[in-house]
C-alpha cells in the first residue's frame, strides 16, 4: 500500500484552509464596511448639521433657561447658533457676562441642537467634485461601491463557500494520517481512509470548482478596492443601488423612508413580518420596495399603485424571485404589458433574476410560447397578443403569478383584452395589477380592477366612494391597494427647476404663424416657430441651441419633447450631430429602449429628441437632466409622465425644465389655462387622487374661442 506524499498533502491542506479563511473574511468584512459607511455618513450629517445651526437664532438659547446672557451675545454681533458654535471659549469669554460656566452651558446646548439636527439629516450623495463636502461625499460613494460590489460577490460565493467550509471541516475531522511515523504505526483501515481522503483532496484542488473559488477571491479583492473614479461612474449610472445601501446601512434617520400610508398597523405588521427570500434576486431593493414585495407575497392578489419612477417592476421581479426560490416544481409567470415595454420587461427580468424570460409577441411568439411551456419562467406579452394565447392557458396551465402592467388599460370591463385577462383569474395563484395612475377618485375604474383581484371587496369600496378623499376610504383599500409617492419615499431626489423661455417671433415665424391663423388650424398654430422649413429663422430653435450649448458646458444631457412628429423631425435635423436618437410613433417598439441605452452611453452634451406620447411612457431616461418642451401640452398628464421618465429614482442631478414659448400666440392662451388648472392637477396627483378630472382641460369651444381671438389679432395685419 503506497503511502501519500505527506509534504504535498500538507501544502494542499494549508491552501484549502487558507482559502477557507479568505472566504470567511469576505463575510466578516461586511461589518467593517458597514462601520465605515456609518462613520462617513455621520461625518456628512454632522457637517450638514453645523451648517443648519446658522439658520437657528441665538434667541433659542433663552428657552434652555440656563441663565445664559443672550443679549450680551447679540450685542457682540452673534445672531445665530452657527456663529457661536464656530467660536472658541477663549473668544467667547471676554463678552460681558459670559464666563467659563456660561461657555460650557452654551456649548452643551448647541451640541444638543447639532446632534438632533444630525440625526434627522437626509444625506444626499453627489459625485460632482465641485460640490460642497465633495471629498467626504466621494469617500462615502466609494465605500458604498465597495460594499455593493462586495455584497454581489458574497451572494455569488455563498453556496461555494459553504461547500468549501464543509470540505475543510471534513478534512479536520477525518483523523487522516499526516506524517510517515503515524503511517508506520496506523491500522490498515486508517491508511485506506487516509488514501481516500488524499485522493479527494487532490481531486478537489485540481477541480474547476476550486479554480472558481480562487477566481471569486480575486474578484472580491477587486470589488472591495474600487477606485474613486470607478465608484463615481457607477453612482452616476445607478444611484438607486447606492441609496438603497445607504438607507439600509447608514445611521441617520433622514434617509429612513416613509414606507406605507393608510395601512392599518396590524396588516402593516403582518406584511413586514413576511419572510422574503431574495437568494435568486440579483438587485438591491429600497426599504419601501422590500415592503412592496412582501405585500405582494402576503396579500397574493393586489393592485400596486406606486407613482411612476418608484420601481414597480423591480418589486414584481423580487416577488417572482421569492416564489421561484421557495416553491417546488416548475414555475410559470405571465406578464401582460403595453407593447412599448416588452423588451424593457425582458431586460429587467434577466438583469435582476435567474428567471428565464420569453417575449411572446410577433413572428417568434409561437416558438417563445412553446419554450415557456416546456421550461417555465416568465412569458411576456402585450395586450394585443393576449387573445392569441389565452385559450392555451385557460384550463390548461397553472400560473404562479399573473402580472398586469399599466393595469388601467383593462379598466373597461367590456373590452376584449379585459375579458381575455379575466379568464385567467382561476389559473393564477397570485395576481399583481400595476399602475402608476392614481385611482382613488375614479371609483368605477378602481372597482373594475379590484373586482378582478378581490371581488369580495368591491361592494365595500363602492359603498365608501362618497368619502374617497378621507383616510377611512384609503384604509378600506389597504388589503388590496398599495400606493406610495416619490415625495414620500425618495427623499434624496435632487431639486427640479422649471423655466418659461419666451421667444420673440422672427419675421419668418410671424408670417408662417399668420398663415396658420388664416387657415384656422389650431394644430398648426400650436406648432408656432416650427412651421417654416428653415429652422435658422426659428426663434425657439435659436433659443434651443443656446440651451444646448449651456448643457454641453455643464456636462449635461438633454431630452427634447414635442407632441408633433414634424417638429421633432425638424429639430433633430437642425441640431445635427448632437442628436443621438429620435423616438416617435414611427419608431419600432423594440428599438426604443436601444435608443435610450445609446443615449445613456453617449457623451455629455448629447441630445435625445422624442415625440411626447412615444417617449413619455415606459422608458427610463434619467441620463438626461435637462428637459425641453417645444410647446405647451393639451393634457397636464402628458408633461407629468414625460418628466417622470427623467425625474425618477436613479436621477443624480438637479433637473432643469424649459418650456419654449412664443408671446402673442396660442402659447399664451394655453399657458393661462394650464396655470389655472395645474394647481388642482398637482393637488390631486400629489395626494394620490386622480388628476383626470383636470386632464382634458381644452375642449372644442375653448379652441374655437382661441382661434377667433388669434384671428382678430392677426387678420388685420394680413389685410394690410
Amino acid at each position: 500500500m503506497d503511502k501519500p506524499n505527506f509534504r504535498d498533502l500538507k501544502k494542499l491542506i494549508k491552501v484549502i484552509n487558507k482559502t477557507n479563511s479568505a472566504f470567511k473574511s469576505i463575510y466578516s468584512d461586511r461589518q467593517l464596511q458597514e462601520k465605515n459607511i456609518k462613520t462617513l455618513c455621520g461625518r456628512l450629517a454632522a457637517g450638514a448639521a453645523r451648517k443648519a445651526l446658522y439658520d437657528i437664532s441665538v434667541e433659542e438659547l433663552r428657552k434652555a433657561k440656563a441663565g445664559i446672557r443672550v443679549q450680551s451675545l447679540i450685542d457682540a454681533g452673534y445672531d445665530n447658533l452657527g456663529q457661536v458654535a464656530s467660536m472658541t471659549d477663549y473668544e467667547l469669554q471676554p463678552i460681558e457676562g459670559i464666563g467659563e460656566k456660561q461657555c460650557e452651558a452654551i456649548k452643551g446646548i448647541i451640541t444638543e441642537f447639532a446632534n438632533t439636527l444630525s440625526s434627522g439629516v437626509t444625506v444626499r450623495l453627489s459625485a460632482d467634485t465641485w460640490a460642497d463636502s465633495a471629498s467626504d461625499n466621494l469617500e462615502l460613494i466609494t465605500e458604498l461601491a465597495n460594499y455593493l460590489r462586495s455584497d454581489q460577490v458574497r451572494k455569488e460565493a455563498a453556496r461555494p463557500a459553504e461547500n468549501l467550509d464543509l470540505f475543510a471541516a471534513g478534512i479536520a475531522q477525518s483523523g487522516m494520517i499526516l506524517n510517515g511515523l503515524h503511517w508506520l504505526f496506523s491500522s490498515k483501515e486508517l491508511k485506506l481512509k487516509t488514501i481516500k481522503m488524499s485522493n479527494d483532496i487532490y481531486d478537489f484542488c485540481n477541480s474547476s470548482f476550486f479554480e472558481k473559488l480562487l477566481q471569486l477571491i480575486d474578484t472580491y479583492q477587486a470589488a472591495s478596492h474600487t477606485s474613486k473614479e470607478d465608484a463615481a461612474e457607477a453612482f452616476r449610472k445607478n444611484s438607486a443601488d447606492f441609496y438603497a445601501a445607504l438607507e439600509a446601512v447608514g445611521n441617520v434617520t433622514g434617509n429612513k423612508p416613509f414606507i406605507y400610508d393608510s395601512i392599518p398597523a396590524q396588516l402593516a405588521s403582518e406584511v413586514d413580518g413576511t419572510e422574503l427570500n431574495l437568494n435568486g434576486f440579483l438587485g438591491t431593493l429600497r426599504a419601501y420596495q422590500v415592503f412592496g414585495a412582501k405585500y405582494i407575497i402576503h396579500q397574493k392578489k393586489v393592485l400596486l399603485g406606486d407613482e411612476m419612477g418608484l420601481g414597480k417592476t423591480i418589486q414584481a421581479i423580487a416577488a417572482m424571485s421569492h416564489i421561484d426560490s421557495t416553491e417546488n416544481g416548475r414555475k410559470y409567470f405571465l406578464i401582460v404589458c403595453p407593447a412599448s415595454v416588452l423588451i424593457n420587461w425582458a431586460r429587467e427580468v434577466h438583469k435582476f433574476s435567474r428567471i428565464s424570460a420569453y417575449i411572446v409577441h410577433g413572428r417568434t411568439g409561437e416558438d417563445a410560447f412553446q419554450s415557456w411551456q416546456e421550461h417555465g419562467g416568465a412569458a411576456i406579452t402585450n395586450y394585443e397578443s393576449i387573445g392569441k394565447i389565452v385559450d392555451r392557458i385557460d384550463n390548461h396551465m397553472s400560473l404562479s403569478m399573473l402580472i398586469i402592467d399599466e393595469a388601467h388599460y383593462m379598466k373597461n370591463p367590456d373590452a376584449k383584452r379585459t375579458a381575455y385577462i379575466r379568464r385567467l383569474d382561476n389559473e393564477s395563484e397570485r395576481i399583481l395589477l400595476m399602475t402608476g395612475t392614481p385611482l382613488e377618485n375614479r371609483v368605477d375604474e378602481m372597482c373594475n380592477l379590484i373586482d378582478f383581484v378581490r371581488p369580495d371587496m368591491t361592494g365595500e369600496v363602492r359603498s365608501l366612494a362618497h368619502v374617497s378623499h378621507l383616510p377611512k376610504f384609503r384604509e378600506s383599500l389597504a388589503p388590496v391597494y398599495l400606493r406610495r409617492t416619490r415625495q414620500q419615499v425618495l427623499k434624496e431626489l435632487p431639486s427640479i427647476a422649471q423655466e418659461e423661455e419666451w421667444c420673440s417671433l422672427t419675421e419668418t415665424d410671424r408670417i408662417a404663424y399668420m398663415e396658420a391663423v388664416t387657415r384656422g388650424s389650431f394644430s398648426d398654430m400650436r406648432r408656432v416657430s416650427f412651421l417654416q422649413s428653415d429652422m435658422k429663422e426659428s426663434s425657439k430653435c435659436l433659443r434651443l441651441m443656446e440651451l444646448l450649448d449651456q448643457a454641453a458646458d455643464e456636462g449635461r444631457k438633454v431630452i427634447i419633447y414635442s407632441f408633433f412628429r414634424e417638429t421633432i423631425s425638424r429639430v433633430s435635423e437642425f441640431i445635427g450631430d448632437r442628436c443621438v436618437g429620435v423616438i416617435s410613433g414611427d419608431t419600432e417598439v423594440s428599438s426604443r429602449q436601444l435608443i435610450v441605452d445609446k443615449f445613456g452611453d453617449a457623451p455629455d452634451g448629447s441630445v435625445l429628441v422624442s415625440q411626447i406620447i412615444a417617449g413619455g411612457v415606459g422608458l427610463n431616461i434619467q441620463a438626461a437632466s435637462i428637459v425641453v418642451f417645444c410647446e405647451p401640452q393639451i393634457k397636464p398628464s402628458l408633461e407629468s409622465q414625460a418628466l417622470s421618465r427623467v425625474y425618477r429614482m436613479g436621477q443624480v442631478r438637479n433637473v432643469l425644465v424649459y418650456r419654449l414659448l412664443s408671446p402673442d400666440t396660442v402659447d399664451e392662451d394655453m399657458m393661462l389655462i394650464l396655470e389655472e388648472k395645474q394647481t388642482e392637477f398637482d393637488n390631486f396627483a400629489d395626494e394620490s387622487a386622480v388628476a383626470g378630472a383636470y386632464d382634458n382641460i381644452i375642449d372644442r369651444e375653448w379652441i374655437s374661442g382661441v382661434i377667433e381671438k388669434q384671428r382678430q389679432k392677426y387678420l388685420p395685419m394680413v389685410k394690410q
